[in-house]
This record gives C-alpha cells, sequence and structure tokens, in this order.
C-alpha cells in the first residue's frame, strides 16, 4: 500500500507538471482523473466490504511437526467484487502459549463463495484456536485499504495430540484411611468391624467385643476378630500450568503433557482407575476428571490440552485443594516446571511425587517429603522409563 501510495504521489506530480507545461484541456482532465478515479474505485470496495462473512475450518486433529490443513470460506453478498482482500489470522496454542499471525490473500466475487486452503504447522501438543482478527480490502490502486472487524468471533480448533512413550509404572500403595472405600489393607488391622483382616488368640487388652466366640468353642481357646482399614489408594495427576516470574517454557510444558499422557495410558493398561486435574488460567477455573477408560482419557483432552497458562501465586495443587475440606486421594503425581517447598504440607497427607521438567537434567532427588523426578524437555521420557508413585 505504501509503494502505491508513493507511484501514486508520482503519478499525480508528473500530472500536475504535464498540466502546467501544455496548457491544456488534456492536461486538466489528466490530472482530475488521476485525483477522482482512485477516490470513485474505493466506494464499490468499501460496500463490499460492508456485506463481507467469513468463516474458518481446519482439521479436527494434527501431529506434531506434520502440516495439516485449514480453510478460510468468504461470502460476499454485495453486487460488487473485492478482487484483493488479505485476512489477517491469529494462530495460537493454548497449552504453550505460542502465538502467530498468518494472512491469506483471497479474492470474492460478487454473490459469490470463495475458500482458500492454508497449512498449518506445530512443534508442540495442544490445542490450536484460529482467530480471525481482522480482513483488509484493498481498492484496485491499493491506495485505500478498507479494514473490517469481525462482529462476533471467528474461531475453529484442532487438536495436536501429545506422542505417548512407553514407560514402567510401580503404585507403591498407602494406608491412607477413607471410611467410604471398598478396599481395605492387608498389612494392618482397623476398626470397620463389616470387614475381617485377621483371626488371632486373644491378648490382655482385647476387647470383649472383638472375642469371635465360635471360633472360641470350637478352638476351646480365646479367638478374636481384628477389624479391617478401609484404606484409598486413588491416584491423582496434576499438570502445573501456573508459573511465577519466569515465563511458561513451550519445550517443558510439551514434555510435561506428554509424560502426564503417557503415564495416564500406563494406568489404564494396569485397569487403575485415577483423575487427572489442571488449572485454565484464561477461564480461571479448575477441572478434575476421573479416568477409568482411553476414551475418557481421549475425551478429556481438549480440555487439557487448552489448560492456558498463565502467571499465579498458586500450585495447581492449591486450586485442587482450595474448594475441598480434606484430600480425597492417596498418590498424587504434579507434572511442573520446579520443585514447590510449599507442598510438604500435602506430602504428610498423601504419596507425592513430583516430575519435573527443566532445562537442566536433576535426575532422581527427595525434598520435603516429595520424591523428585527430573529431566529435560529431550530426556524426560528416558527420565521416566520407571516411575514410582
Amino acid at each position: 500500500m505504501k509503494n502505491s501510495r508513493v507511484l501514486w504521489g508520482l503519478w499525480l506530480l508528473m500530472s500536475v507538471i504535464f498540466c502546467m507545461a501544455t496548457d491544456s484541456m488534456a492536461g486538466y482532465l489528466l490530472v482530475i482523473l488521476s485525483v477522482i478515479v482512485p477516490l470513485l474505485a474505493v466506494l464499490p470496495v468499501r460496500r463490499a466490504a460492508k456485506r463481507l462473512e467469513a468463516e474458518l475450518t481446519i482439521s479436527a486433529y494434527g501431529e506434531k511437526g506434520t502440516a495439516f490443513a485449514g480453510k478460510i470460506l468468504l461470502t460476499n453478498k454485495s453486487l460488487f467484487p473485492t478482487d484483493r482482500i488479505l485476512c489477517r489470522v491469529s494462530c495460537e496454542n493454548l497449552l504453550t502459549g505460542e502465538k502467530e499471525v498468518i494472512s491469506i490473500h483471497m479474492a470474492a466475487p460478487s454473490r459469490s463463495n470463495t475458500d482458500t486452503e492454508f497449512l498449518l504447522k506445530s512443534r508442540h501438543a495442544g490445542k490450536v484456536r484460529l482467530s480471525l482478527q481482522k480482513m483488509i480490502c484493498y481498492d484496485p490502486f491499493g491506495l485505500f485499504p478498507v479494514k473490517t472487524v469481525p462482529s462476533r468471533e471467528i474461531s475453529a480448533f484442532a487438536l495436536v495430540v501429545p506422542e505417548s512413550f512407553s514407560l514402567e509404572t510401580q503404585i507403591a500403595y498407602g494406608e491412607s484411611t477413607n471410611m467410604d472405600s471398598d478396599e481395605y489393607s492387608m498389612k494392618k488391622a482397623g476398626y470397620d468391624p463389616s470387614e475381617t483382616f485377621a483371626i488371632r488368640e486373644y491378648q490382655p487388652g482385647d476387647r470383649i467385643r472383638q472375642i469371635h466366640w465360635k471360633l472360641t468353642e470350637k478352638f476351646d481357646n480365646l479367638m478374636v476378630r481384628d477389624y479391617g482399614l478401609p484404606i484409598q489408594n486413588t491416584i491423582l495427576l496434576l499438570l502445573e500450568t501456573g508459573y511465577g516470574t519466569e515465563e511458561a517454557d513451550a519445550d517443558c510444558l510439551d514434555a510435561l503433557a506428554e509424560a502426564l499422557y503417557s503415564v495416564s495410558q500406563e494406568l489404564l493398561s494396569q485397569q487403575i482407575i485415577h483423575s487427572i486435574g489442571w488449572q485454565n488460567h484464561e477461564e480461571n477455573t479448575f477441572q478434575c476428571v476421573e479416568v477409568e477408560t482411553e476414551e475418557d482419557l481421549n475425551a478429556l483432552l481438549p480440555e487439557l490440552l487448552g489448560a492456558v497458562p498463565g502467571r499465579d501465586g498458586m500450585s495447581v495443587a492449591d486450586h485442587y485443594m482450595e474448594s475441598r475440606e480434606q484430600l480425597e486421594f492417596a498418590h498424587m503425581v504434579i507434572f511442573s516446571q520446579a520443585h514447590q517447598a510449599s507442598l510438604g504440607g500435602l506430602a504428610s497427607q498423601c504419596i507425592l511425587t513430583e516430575v519435573i521438567c527443566s532445562g537442566e537434567a536433576a535426575g532422581y532427588d527427595q525434598q520435603d517429603g516429595i520424591a523428585i523426578l527430573g529431566g529435560t524437555p529431550e530426556n524426560l521420557p528416558e527420565t521416566l522409563s520407571y516411575l514410582e508413585i
């Protein structure tokens, strides 16, 4: 547009010089036409720009590093064609926060539909959101652009699914008491009379109501029944999308999402029901979803991979506990970019593991009662080849 205006200015200057040099009717006519024609040419463009409608579509799924197709459809309801349209489309990976704007050149004949296909490629897993920011219509001379901002949000979404890796997961069973549980400890007696932990001989201090009278009569010796201890061995996987002073690292968020996805798949292969939680900072909401089957895992991926990162003084575990009176899980695994010492309080209530992804390979460590496995985006799969939680 800038070059067009420079050329137009030069043309006007030459027309004026020609007019002054010849002092003829042709010179005056040339000057008048040089001014009026471009001004008149923009009028139908303005008319057409007001009657342009747009839609965005995109492939529902994509793979990391592989191009996938998107399409923009324009409907021109005006009698005037618009041959030069520039569409500005924002592409944003909601999980990693990466953004870019692409420009798509189109033409819209009068009273017709037209579409243009374009290709996208994402280096990282996540939910990709396309949004039409604006359309710029140019007159035939490229002098006066007419900008049109959509009156409603025009967007489309694609899911770039994480790449999973194989690992071995071992559950370190704890003894977290839960009276509502149907599972009972195999190691320790409890106080639930509806379940028997063991039958043994009477010892001084045993309660009389624990005596098993039928077996006492049978063995001719006082026998008592130890009650069962209801426990919970439920598992919660949390993806940390909040960050402090430093911005979230896209490579690390991508690696953490893949690690969580891989651990979840491994737990499902062992038929272990678990839950996955995350904080969406764009909507300021915490979500926690139980995963029982592969279908459950695939169903939550759009929300998990659309968990927008943001600056946050609270950890994802804090957001989980904010609306709860007590911890509901015996095992918690937090996938994060840095160790958080504030989690030490939770470590006294459950078996807590942190999977850390940062720029430095850290290996295995233990701090504040928390087992920590650390690695870089490149070697995290190797670090997690064996995971005990």
